[in-house]
């Protein structure tokens, strides 16, 4: 395929390449990032949009206002093709950007009944291209960026007008058009600034510790966020969690501080040191008011009626999923096959429609109610 890549990392350049893009009718996107990976935070190092003869690697690192593009990509009249673009999402939510006319070609192949499989894989399978080697590890935060980084950027978009054509095709013959756009209709509406980033104190630890440990555990892992922040780098490159942990459980340790292993030299000083005496001591003052127990467990306590809800709504759930979705689950598959059935009614999605947490899309509840009426097992009040 003939294409040109136009590297865009000045403004002029940007204002020319924005000109041509938004009197484009469809353009072909994806985005290269780090996720705290090589610095703190969730971060865009590079966006590829190709309008079927050019593709513009937008560097938003280089001289230019990344937001300019915004009204390009929220445009409703401009469709977005792209694929697995969930995490991209999110990013572009995470900066200020609210994209419009998404079409997904990964939920695309799953309307089709067709495993998950990465972008590369899919263009092996649906064009029979080549697999191109990952660059996704690499660091795009380098400047320059390799030779190798920019073909793998450009290959991302450049092949996708050709899957577009050949997937929707497909779509169009088996007459799932309108589930396409249910689905991308939902997608947009998604609340995408859930699970931004990584959690300053991971919950998941709090079952590790009592309730005098998880005091201080949550007080010095905030402040290891903000050292991550004002150092530029990953949490876990700053200081190990290991550490912190030992210090929730045995206080006395931070006399060692300056000694330790696995943490950043620029924070191993007497400064932050002081700083986490006086987290701990005030850990200690909280511990003190609130008459916090020594071996007190740090679970969340719920009342007697929140567990009798709790243990009504597992009991449901597991009846539900045994007695009425897993036979419409056997029949959908016959019918649909496996991948189309395990996207429509994930073990998750189950739990979801039955807690009253995901709203079934209007395709969605017309397929259940086929299979309810066909195999006689009723469905509660709300699935439909």
């Amino acid at each position: 395929m003939n294409f040109s890549i136009a590297y865009i990392d000045d403004e002029h350049a940007f204002d020319s390449a924005i000109n041509i893009l938004g009197k484009c009718e469809a353009i072909y996107i994806d985005l290269e990032f780090d996720k705290n990976h090589f610095r703190y935070g969730f971060n865009l190092c590079l966006m590829q949009i190709f309008d079927g003869e050019t593709c513009f690697l937008i560097d938003p690192l280089g001289n230019i206002s990344i937001e300019k593009i915004f009204p390009v990509l929220e445009s409703s009249e401009i469709e977005k093709v792209c694929f697995a673009f969930g995490e991209d999402m999110r990013l572009l939510h995470h900066i200020g950007c609210f994209p419009k006319n998404v079409l997904d070609l990964a939920v695309v192949r799953s309307l089709l009944g067709k495993p998950t499989l990465s972008m590369s894989n899919t263009l092996v399978e649906e064009l029979g291209l080549e697999a191109q080697k990952s660059q996704q590890k690499s660091n795009w935060f380098s400047r320059p960026l390799k030779a190798e980084q920019i073909q793998y950027a450009a290959e991302d978009v450049v092949d996708l007008p050709k899957l577009r054509e050949v997937l929707m095709t497909e779509l169009s013959k088996m007459n799932r058009e309108v589930w396409i756009q249910q689905e991308m209709t939902q997608f947009e509406k998604e609340d995408w600034s859930k699970e931004g980033g990584a959690e300053a104190v991971p919950l998941k630890d709090r079952k590790l510790l009592t309730m005098r440990q998880w005091i201080r555990y949550s007080l010095i892992m905030e402040y290891r966020d903000y050292l991550s922040s004002k150092l530029n780098r990953p949490s876990y490159k700053v200081i190990e969690k290991s550490i912190f942990l030992d210090l929730a459980k045995s206080p006395e340790n931070i006399e060692k501080w300056t000694e330790m292993k696995r943490v950043h030299p620029k924070i191993r000083n007497e400064k932050v040191k002081q700083k986490l005496i006086e987290l701990l001591k005030e850990a200690e003052e909280i511990i003190k008011s609130d008459k916090i127990k020594e071996d007190e467990s740090s679970r969340l306590k719920i009342s007697r009626e929140e567990k009798i809800i709790h243990s009504q709504l597992r009991k449901k759930i597991d009846y539900e999923k045994d007695n009425i979705f897993q036979p419409i689950k056997e029949k959908m598959k016959e019918d649909y096959g496996e991948s189309f059935t395990n996207f429509l009614l994930s073990n998750r999605r189950i739990v979801g429609i039955v807690s009253g947490n995901i709203e079934l899309l209007p395709y969605q509840k017309k397929l259940l109610e086929h299979y309810s009426k066909m195999l006689q097992v009723p469905l509660s009040n709300g699935y439909t």
